[in-house]
């Protein structure tokens, strides 16, 4: 394998491929060009960003046995069975 500018002493070729991995972590961190590529990329951060904070619209917990089952009774159900329940309904 020959690259131009490879250093041959261990030392430094240990640094040169370090500084290496950095440049290539850097253009991987980099949002991507083209713009259905970029789109889903921010999709993802945003939706990685909600997942990580609290809703600011939930209510407190009670502490009563009742709740989780009141809670079930009123979820709309999620997935596509769900969706489908809500489109007809």
């Amino acid at each position: 394998m020959y690259i131009v500018n490879y250093p041959e002493d261990s030392t430094l070729r240990r640094h040169y491929e370090s500084a290496a991995a950095f440049r290539r972590q850097a253009l991987l961190a980099l949002p991507p060009t083209d713009s259905v590529l970029r789109r889903h990329h921010e999709q993802l951060l945003s939706a990685a960003t909600a997942a990580a904070s609290p809703p600011r619209h939930a209510k407190p917990v009670e502490s009563s046995s009742a709740a989780p089952v009141a809670a079930a009774q009123t979820s709309s159900g999620g997935g596509l069975l769900g969706w489908l329940k809500r489109l007809f309904a």
